[in-house]
């Protein structure tokens, strides 16, 4: 959150020169929202971010203005929805005028902020905004993150590390490897083969996963994880909330046992056989905690890691955006980290694996339990927010596949068993490589025969939800139906285009026109009038 700006500090800033962090516009009585405001932010962004104050002259005059009067509240979405960056908008009253403050952040490492205005990656050339050129975006482009965790902490000795902690990690550390004396190190011998100790002193990654309360409160209180729990999703106000500053050897299990005690048992009945799922499994839950204490951005300020979880989600918040080369399209297939020091003490202690995030397990569990596919809804440049349905929604799905492996004796991919979730979830296929193996084993059906055809689960997979209506109602009529639907409409009436488009809602105004022509060739019906004013009628 910005800080308020005073009087003073404007005048501070009416006597510094304009640059690439400091932009004033006259802007009197408005200010192009679609070009000039993404273009403006965008470029202070790319530079490094800074001020963007509408209200003041070139001479440097407040004048005041009444751009966005009534609808300043809602530019900072409106900019975070273009831009993917968060800028916090402020309007200031000077004696001689109001003014609006955009306070534009940085952009990430590695990642130029795109503009929706009159550039795609606009920048500051002298007074002017310029598209930026190729070698500035190749720089930017081959920016790499420093490892922060890797870091040595000023002021912090081996008196400052937590011993509980430590012992946490030694067991853990010791069974993964199979190594019985990992269990009787030292304090000091357990770091230093870790590679969090060597002769300039104790990295981040040690503060964080060991180091003592006091000193995190006091070093790094950002290094915080806070859960909010509430009944009613929709409720402001939270019906638990619980924080811990501590070494995240010491509370890593406190964390799932708050969770877990707020679970919630769904039981289902399939034939004669009783089955259960929770909300909140542990193996996610856990999965998307140590992604986020290994993914977060620890450098800024003021953010911490926030579980909000109620009956119907889980959600977790991390400060930074996607590592760089991770997206929302990959990130179930590649893999980077951000604070490679702490992700490979997790994984010497069997928590996490370094081939892979974790999040594939996530999503696996997630859709085997029937809850539908996670998703990442609230992500930005500079958070990204995990969120798993807690609901199960189709336990019936996971059966199903269950029982054609079993009969068909196939098995399948977790690739492929997202690529059945999203059909279920009537989203198009994605990769036709799976098509003829879903075909084959009577998984899939397909609906049409034009490049428009689609794919659907099979009626097997209806008859056993017991729903086979549902199935009738998504491949629709058969054509020739639909062609007696269209003739005993024109039997009546004449056949404009509007009009069938009513009658047959589910189908698209190209399916209805290429009936009308089949109609038309067989010598049924004919067309009358203009091309768009006209109208079909029976021959």
């Amino acid at each position: 959150m910005f800080d308020k700006t005073s009087l003073e500090q404007l005048n501070v800033w009416l006597t510094r020169p304009e640059s690439k962090h400091l932009e004033f516009k006259e802007a009197k009585n408005q200010f192009n929202s679609s070009k000039d405001l993404p273009d403006y932010c965008a470029a202070l962004a790319n530079e490094g971010g800074g001020k963007l104050i509408l209200g003041i002259t070139d001479k440097k005059v407040v004048c005041g203005t009444t751009a966005f009067f009534n609808s300043f509240n809602s530019l900072s979405n409106e900019l975070l929805q273009k831009l993917g960056v968060r800028i916090d908008v402020e309007e200031l009253f000077h004696p001689d005028g109001r003014l609006l403050i955009f306070h534009v952040p940085s952009r990430p490492v590695g990642k130029p902020v795109k503009s929706t205005g009159n550039y795609t990656y606009p920048m500051r050339a002298g007074e002017s905004l310029v598209e930026m050129d190729a070698e500035t975006l190749k720089r930017i482009f081959n920016e790499t993150e420093a490892d922060f965790s890797a870091k040595i902490v000023p002021n912090i000795t081996l008196d400052d590390i937590d011993n509980m902690a430590v012992d946490n990690f030694k067991q853990r550390w010791a069974q993964k490897q199979q190594r019985d004396e990992y269990a009787a190190y030292s304090k000091e011998k357990v770091l230093r083969s870790i590679g969090l100790l060597d002769d300039d002193g104790l990295t981040y990654a040690a503060l964080i996963l060991f180091g003592k309360k006091e000193k995190i409160d006091r070093l790094l209180p950002d290094s915080e994880i806070i859960f909010e729990w509430r009944q009613d999703p929709k409720k402001i106000a939270h019906d638990f909330r619980k924080n811990w500053r501590s070494p995240f050897f010491s509370i890593f299990d406190d964390i799932w046992e708050s969770i877990n005690a707020r679970n919630i048992r769904f039981p289902y009945q399939d034939g004669l056989f009783q089955y259960e799922v929770y909300a909140f499994s542990e193996k996610p839950i856990r999965e998307a905690l140590l992604n986020a204490i290994a993914h977060r951005d620890y450098s800024i300020k003021g953010q911490s890691i926030f579980i909000k979880v109620s009956s119907e989600e889980f959600s977790i918040e991390s400060p930074g955006g996607f590592p760089q080369g991770v997206t929302i399209e990959n990130i179930l297939v590649k893999s980077v980290w951000r604070n490679r020091s702490i992700a490979e003490v997790l994984e010497k202690a069997g928590l996490v694996e370094r081939s892979g995030q974790g999040m594939d397990d996530i999503f696996r569990k997630t859709i085997s339990e029937g809850k539908g596919i996670p998703n990442f809804r609230g992500t930005d440049s500079f958070t990204v927010r995990l969120n798993i349905p807690s609901q199960v929604k189709d336990p019936k799905f996971i059966l199903f596949l269950e029982k054609i492996i079993r009969e068909q004796q196939v098995s399948f991919s977790f690739e492929e068993i997202l690529e059945l979730e999203q059909i279920r979830q009537n989203q198009k296929l994605s990769f036709s490589e799976f098509k003829n193996k879903f075909l084959e084993n009577g998984i899939i059906e397909k609906i049409g025969k034009t490049k428009d055809a689609k794919y659907i689960l099979s009626h097997k997979y209806y008859a056993h939800q017991g729903r086979v209506g549902l199935h009738t109602k998504l491949i629709g009529l058969p054509r020739d139906k639909y062609k007696e639907l269209i003739i005993k409409h024109l039997e009546r009436n004449k056949g404009y285009l509007r009009d069938l488009e009513d009658a047959i809602p589910e189908l698209k105004t190209k399916n209805i026109t290429n009936l009308l022509q089949e109609l038309k060739k067989d010598g049924i019906i004919q067309h009358k009038g203009s091309r768009k004013s006209g109208y079909w009628c029976l021959k």
